[in-house]
This record gives C-alpha cells, structure tokens and sequence, in this order.
C-alpha cells in the first residue's frame, strides 16, 4: 500500500504511514489551539438505536477523550451522524454540507451498504470536500477493501477496528453481558417535572444492535488507538524540542503543517479516472461527482450545524409577505437543558470510572484555557438559542428578511409561500453530546436522546416557487433526493387554499397526517418545473422519472441540471435555482425533498 504493513495484533489497526499522519494531526491541533472534529457515518447500530443516544461508541469516546484533548490544548469534538436503515450515502453526498470538515471520519454502514459502493462515495467525498482539512478514514467493520484501493490509489490515511472484543473487566461485581445487554431507559424521576405516561420497555433493541457494554467496547477500542498517537506525538515534541536534539523551541513546522500532505491526496481525487471507480459505478450517470467536492444540505436529523446545513437556509423570502419556508409542525419541547444522570448506568461501586480519572487531573496553572473553554460553552449556549429563536419565528409564519429577494423588474421567478419543512424534530440535533434533540411533550421516551428524524421539504401544485440561492458554483450541477410518493392534499401548509400561494386557512390541528395507503399516482397533468437564474424547464412524470435514480433502499436521487459546458469554465457563479409544481393538479400534485447537492 504505502510501503509499510498495518500495526496489527491488537484491537485496531492502522497503516504506519496513516498513525504517522494522525500524529502529525494532533500535534497541528496542539500547536494552533484547534478543534479536532471526529466524525461518525453509519446505519442504526451506529447510531446506537436500543440504547440511550449518548451511549453510543463515539459519544462515549468523547465522554472519555474530551478532558484529555482539553488537557494538551485542543476542543474535541465528536458527532454520531448516523441515521437508522439508511447509512451514509443520502448525507455523505452533500460533502461538508452535512458532515462539515472532519479530522477523523468513521465509517460503520456495511449492515445496509454491502457492496462497497457507497462507502466508497462516502470516503471520496470526505476527502474532496472542505478547504481546510483532509480526514483519516476509518473503518469499524466491513469496508477494509474499499479504503485499501484508496490507499494505492490516492495516498488516503485509513485504519479501522478489529474482531478483538474489549468487555469492561470488573473487579468487584459479575456482570453476564449477554443477559445484561441493554440498560436504557426512557426516564427517571425528577423533582421539576412530571412528563407524560413514559414506556417501560425501550425501543429499538433489535438482536443485531449493540447493546451499552458492545458501545462501550467500540469506544475503548478508538480511545486507546488515540491515546497511543497522543503518547507518540508527545514524544516526537520532546525528542525534537530538547538540547542536542539540534531543533529546540518552537516545534518545527515540518512535524504538524498539513497543507502540502492533504492537498496531494486531494489532487490525486480530482485527477482520478471515476468512471473505474466504485462511486463511478453506483453514479454511471454522472461520474465526475466522484472527482468533484459536493455541497449540499438536507432536512433530516442529525446535522452538523442544524440551521445552516438545511435547505431552508438556502431559500429566498416571498417578496411580499418575507416568509421564508421554515418548520410547519413544530413541536414544544417539555424542557431545556442536559438530562440527569440514569442511575441504572452508574459505574457498579467501587470500580473504575476511566473518564472520572481524566477529568480529576489538577487544575492548570494558567486560567486562560478555563476562559476559552468557558467562552465555548457560552457560544454553544447561544447558538441553541438562535436556533431556538429562528425555528420559532419561521413556525410562526413571521417575516423573515436575511434572505430577501432582489428583483431586476424583469424576472417572473417568485418565491412562493406553500413551501414548508414537515416532522422536522424540536431541538438542536447535531449528532453531539451537547444536541438537545425532540423531547416532544407528547414524546413517550423522554431520555431517548437520540437525533434520528426524517424531516422533509414539502410542495405542491399551490405551493409556488421553491427558490434556492447557491453561492459559488463551478460544476453546473444539482441533484436532490426527492420522494413523489406523497399522499394528495398532504402539505398541511396550503390547507384551505385555493389558488397558488392563497393566503393560508388554518384548519385542522397541524398534525402529521398517519396515512398507510399506497403510493397514489401522478395526477394526468402533473407538471415539474425548474428555472436556472430564471431559465424555465419543464418536464411531465415520464421526463421526471427518467432523471430519478434508485441508488440504494429509499435513495431517489434525481438529476435535475447538468451543465458540463459550464463545468469547463471553472468559474463561481452565483445560482438561483428554483422548482415547482405546476398544472391543475392543485393540491393533489405533491412532491418533497429530504437533501439537495450541487457544485
């Protein structure tokens, strides 16, 4: 691969030229008093479904890791962004849109992604996308062969896990992890509030889901292939640093700049053939998006800065009224704040709890470090608060004018007022320790956790235009993972209307409608439009459909434009981007959208 064999023999693995690579990562993060973003892509188990969300491995890598970064310098931060029954594919490919820069991104979807497809989209597009950073790729089960082919093929610095199991060993009590499985729970007593009647029995807990002990192992196992590139790191800083070691104070920059290194890798992506390539394969109709870095956003849960990674954040305000398509249904959250400790998953007395032992080291000297990590809470604090504050605003059909429209006189694309964001959860759901993500007054499992929702993008014949300002395009590309099997009449947000962007009547509760029913066709004269910086295209079902590809189970993703003479310029561009239904159709004609990518 990289002229060097992996570091086998234990409970992970890692190509020597790659530990050399997240050495030098950390002691960039160390010497620049940086963030160090560690990011998780998978499926359920991933996500950690049957158990509380914070006891997910990677959560709990944090727990453990956190105040050991915070130690040397550094902000750890990691984020559990996987999403039950669908894997990576539908996130990984808005790029950093959705998954943001990474340092460390972890890939564990080989349950719903079996063919090595779409991981390889994923570990592609990880690699193109951002501008700053260019992650080490890991593997937790299944897809060693697909980073090994980009290892030879790119330079990529990968590693992964291995079968080894790495159960707590407890002095003091007997613990029968297979009986002991699980020990969620959906809520213990408080003295503040009483919520709704909470189940006894917590969902999700599926024979082949990991349970709280099989997370934990999964944590242990990244926590000590961290901790031995921590000690690594620590001496090379010293053995460089120290008198006769010719070098001295500050640590020379050829041991933590990244630059040249990650952008290597990066060219190497951009000049690959794609179409031999396994993400060439699963896009045979658009293979230069293997070799592109992707943008996009989505309305599904958990994202990495929920807010500006939606597609609401991209859409142009109605001139007159200023609404903006925000979050119809939003729901009241019961409380605020971090929950209480579960006393079920309390460290059995008098054994060892690791993350207390990083946490109780002496205070440092110095209290500018306790003020920065300080002004990070505090940043964090708010930024749940603009959230909070914008979600409530946009559900309440206030105006809205950061994203008011400019108009020539000359164009007749109107942003519409139909347009809104359905089953979207209440919350900051951003997939870290620090989300606070549905707790839903009507939820039945308050301490759930978890920040797996499926908000969608809803329209209809009456809805208007859907009208999208993508800043900096070069490619002529845009996509969108779109579902036309609504029921008719199902946008509750023109409810009562009877013309194109009527004014709204209100009627009925605003609930989520519960249909089974099958997918109802196409009305006969079901109309989609496109308009790019106002150049209309139309399309009938037939025409639509045949832009629509099934990638993977519940993946339609449909190519909307596809400009490669634009692509040639190589030129930003600033791009409106606008669709509609339209036709008699009325309310019947209904479509939604989950995610857009474009470049």
């Amino acid at each position: 691969m990289d002229g060097s064999s992996p570091t086998t023999g234990g409970v992970a693995w890692m190509y020597e030229g790659s530990m050399k690579a997240l050495v030098k990562k950390l002691l960039c993060a160390m010497m620049t008093n940086d963030h160090f973003f560690v990011t998780l892509g998978g499926h359920s188990a991933a996500a950690g479904h049957g158990n509380n969300f914070f006891q997910s491995y990677i959560l709990e890598f944090q727990r453990v890791m956190e105040p050991v970064f915070d130690r040397l310098g550094m902000v750890l931060v990691s984020s559990n962004l996987a999403q039950g029954g669908m894997g990576t594919l539908q996130s990984a490919m808005a790029g950093v849109g959705i998954y943001n820069e990474n340092d460390f991104m972890l890939w564990d979807s080989s349950m719903t992604e079996k063919d090595g497809r779409a991981q390889d989209v994923f570990m592609r597009q990880a690699l193109l996308g951002g501008k700053r950073r260019v992650p080490i790729l890991f593997d937790m089960g299944g897809g060693k062969g697909i980073m090994d082919k980009l290892v030879k093929e790119v330079g990529a610095n990968v590693g992964g896990v291995t079968g080894v199991g790495l159960l707590p060993k407890f002095k003091n009590v007997t613990v029968n992890f297979a009986e002991k499985k699980y020990n969620a729970a959906c809520w213990t007593d408080r003295s503040d509030m009483t919520p709704d009647v909470q189940y006894d029995k917590f969902g999700g807990q599926a024979s082949w889901h990991p349970g709280n002990y099989g997370h934990q192992s999964g944590a242990r196992k990244i926590t000590l292939l961290f901790l031995h590139a921590l000690d690594e790191a620590l001496l090379l800083w010293q053995n460089t640093t120290t008198s006769g070691s010719g070098e001295g104070n500050p640590l020379n920059g050829k041991h933590w700049h990244l630059h040249a290194d990650e952008d290597k890798i990066r060219s190497s992506l951009q000049s690959a053939n794609a179409t031999e390539t396994e993400c060439g394969k699963i896009f045979d109709f658009l293979p230069r998006v293997c070799t592109t870095p992707m943008r996009g956003a989505g309305e599904w849960t958990p994202r990495r800065d929920p807010y500006h990674s939606s597609i609401r954040s991209l859409a142009k305000a109605a001139p007159m009224s200023g609404y903006v398509p925000g979050i119809f249904d939003l729901k009241e959250q019961l409380y605020k704040g971090r929950d209480v400790h579960i006393p079920g998953q309390r460290i059995p007395w008098g054994e060892v709890d690791v993350a207390v032992i990083a946490r109780s080291l002496p205070p440092r000297s110095s209290s500018g470090r306790r003020r920065r990590r300080s002004l990070v809470a505090a940043t964090t604090n708010a930024r749940h608060q603009r959230q909070t504050e914008h979600t409530a605003s946009i559900a309440n059909n206030s105006t809205h004018s950061s994203h008011s429209r400019h108009l020539d006189g000359e164009s007749k694309i109107i942003p519409g007022e139909g347009w809104a964001v359905t089953v979207h959860p209440a919350g900051y759901c951003d997939g870290t320790r620090n989300s606070v993500c549905y707790r839903e007054k009507t939820s039945h499992c308050q301490l759930s956790q978890h920040n797996d929702g499926r908000g969608v993008m809803k329209g209809d014949g009456l809805s208007g235009w859907l009208v999208l300002d993508l800043k900096d395009v070069t490619e002529g590309i845009f996509m969108a993972r779109m579902e036309d099997y609504h029921q008719h009449k199902s946008n509750l947000r023109t409810e009562g209307w009877e013309t194109v962007n009527n004014s709204t009547k209100e009627d009925g509760d605003g609930r989520r409608r519960k249909l089974k029913a099958p997918p109802p066709p196409h009305p006969p004269t079901w109309v989609f439009e496109i308009a790019i910086n106002g150049v209309i295209q139309s399309m009938n079902t037939t025409d639509f459909q045949s832009r629509c590809h099934y990638m993977s189970y519940n993946n339609a993703i449909c190519l909307l434009w596809n400009d490669e003479e634009r692509a040639l310029k190589k030129e930003k561009e600033d791009v409106e981007f606008a669709m509609r239904l339209v036709g008699e159709g009325g309310r019947i004609a209904v479509i939604a959208l989950t995610h857009i990518y474009y470049a």
